[in-house]
């Protein structure tokens, strides 16, 4: 299989791969396997083989996200546009930017 990732989103998950000491290939196998377990596909193992701090259901999801968060790079978040909440239909949709 093969996916065409725009080049931030492949930056941010080889980041967190790296982070994990991992291959982007190894670390996007257990990221599917656990995608697929979570929705009813083959089982993946473990619940901890992705990120313990995911499966803590009793937690706030804003302390989930900023334990994932802390994954990533400096650099990859300075790759990011700065006009990116005003311009979220542009960056998504590929709509015209807004004046």
């Amino acid at each position: 299989m093969k996916l065409e990732l725009k080049p931030e989103i492949e930056a941010g998950l080889l980041a967190q791969a790296h982070a994990r000491g991992l291959s982007l290939e190894a670390y996007l196998e257990e990221v599917l396997e656990h995608a697929a377990h979570r929705h009813g596909g083959a089982p993946a193992g473990p619940e901890d083989k992705i990120n313990p701090s995911i499966r803590s259901g009793d937690r706030p999801i804003w302390e989930v996200i900023t334990d994932i968060m802390n994954d990533v790079p400096d650099e990859v978040f300075d790759r990011l546009p700065k006009d990116g909440a005003s311009q979220v239909d542009h960056y998504i949709y590929g709509l015209p930017k807004r004046d």
